[in-house]
């Protein structure tokens, strides 16, 4: 946590044990906005006082509803620089303070009708104590980013248009998702994210570790987090220990207002069913929203050998006999209501889902890096007829360090060649 971050936490307490010590028992509930703006390190506002309910969850609801009628609301809000959003009230005997800062740390002053002792915790500390309930929790969530919006950018992850319209301006978060917003259609949409070099390399030593940056995981970070489905491969599974995606509870609450569920779901593509069980990917969640269990997309063969053993920690889904059938994969994860895939790779993956024209798009970061070493390029496949290579570029931006996004579509079904 930054010295910035800490000062803000502290300042967002201090506001809420403030609040606790002029509570009265029997009150209306209160709602405020905290905002942090050196020198004066904390600005509350407050909202309102009561609503036609009598809880903190009533006055929540009714701010959310304010929200969808009266996006004036949001933009004034975000204008006024908000970091948390606190709610203020009685909840079974007690009074509660209880906040969160938009990048998810939960703040909690809580104290007992008789007894001028108030307790405080925060960060994960009120996770892992005696925490309100989860419907108050998503609540405040979902407050919090239609309020104070996504934390801001890390250093060197400012992003703005190059084509079709150049721009100056740094793209915000609502704008970057407007320029990566899967289409409209739900028909089904696999979209492959990569990454690579100048030179086209896309890992070293089996990781695109060393190729990525600030931009590029802000970027990364978005895709995944407006998918149904990630769709990897088992060797990027093993080479980069790859587990489950960590969200914060505003991003979990957009993602809920938008119809998704809170995590996306993440399948494997493996021929073998050779994977460490025991690895990142197959734990489960210790708190808060459960991660979907892992899907293992196997052909008959594996299954037969060893589906058994591994249907305590995956879900098997099998396609073809003797190797994966992708395009049966692809079709059954559609009609389990997986309509935006993203595909991460690696590139024996994204190679046979090119050649088996199954993909929709393609979202590519170019690193400013020349590696000139040996490696594999974005995609793989064996020698001889190539893929359709027919693509058009749908966008492009930079980020201040030089990192180049493009994003590239299929033509329309008429436009594409025959066989």
């Amino acid at each position: 946590m930054t010295s910035a971050h800490r000062d803000t936490s502290s300042s967002i307490l201090s506001v809420l044990e403030e609040l606790s010590a002029t509570w009265r028992w029997g009150g209306p509930p209160t709602l405020l906005t905290i905002s942090h703006r050196p020198p004066k390190p904390t600005v509350p506002a407050i909202l309102a006082r009561g609503v036609d309910g009598h809880t903190p969850l009533d006055l929540l609801a009714h701010w959310i509803d304010q929200c969808h009628r009266h996006r004036g609301i949001v933009n004034t809000q975000r204008d006024l620089g908000v970091d948390a959003v606190a709610v203020s009230g009685e909840i079974d005997g007690q009074h509660i303070g209880y906040a969160m800062d938009r990048s998810g740390l939960e703040y909690l002053v809580r104290g007992q009708r008789h007894g001028p002792e108030r307790r405080r915790t925060s960060g994960t500390d009120v996770a892992a104590g005696t925490r309100p309930t989860d419907r108050l929790t998503e609540r405040l969530a979902e407050l919090v980013w239609r309020l104070a919006g996504p934390p801001p950018p890390a250093a060197g992850s400012r992003i703005r248009d190059m084509w079709p319209t150049a721009g100056l301006v740094d793209l915000d978060e609502d704008e970057l998702h407007e320029r990566y917003a899967p289409p409209a259609h739900n028909r089904g949409h696999v979209r492959l994210v990569t990454v690579s070099s100048i030179d086209g390399l896309a890992a070293v030593n089996g990781s695109s570790a060393a190729l990525t940056s600030s931009g590029d995981q802000r970027v990364y970070r978005l895709i995944k987090r407006e998918a149904d489905l990630l769709l990897l491969g088992a060797g990027t599974i093993r080479a980069e220990q790859y587990g489950q995606t960590a969200l914060s509870a505003p991003e979990i609450a957009r993602r809920r207002a938008n119809g998704l569920p809170p995590y996306p779901a993440v399948a494997v593509v493996t021929r073998s069913l050779d994977l460490d069980l025991s690895g990142p990917l197959f734990q489960h969640s210790a708190a808060g929203h459960t991660h979907p269990r892992p899907i293992l997309i196997v052909p008959a063969a594996a299954a037969a050998e060893r589906g058994t053993a591994v249907a305590e920690a995956a879900e098997l889904l099998v396609a073809g006999e003797h190797d994966v059938d992708l395009h049966q994969a692809i079709q059954t994860l559609r009609q389990r209501g997986h309509r935006r895939i993203v595909c991460e790779g690696g590139p024996s993956l994204a190679g046979q889902l090119a050649h088996a024209d199954l993909l929709d798009e393609i979202c590519m970061t170019i690193a400013p890096q020349l590696l000139a070493v040996a490696g594999p390029r974005i995609t793989a496949g064996p020698a001889g007829q190539p893929a359709d290579g027919r693509w058009q570029l749908h966008r492009s931006l930079l980020d201040e360090q030089g990192n180049l996004f493009l994003r590239y579509t299929r033509p329309g079904p008429s436009d594409r060649p025959v066989g």
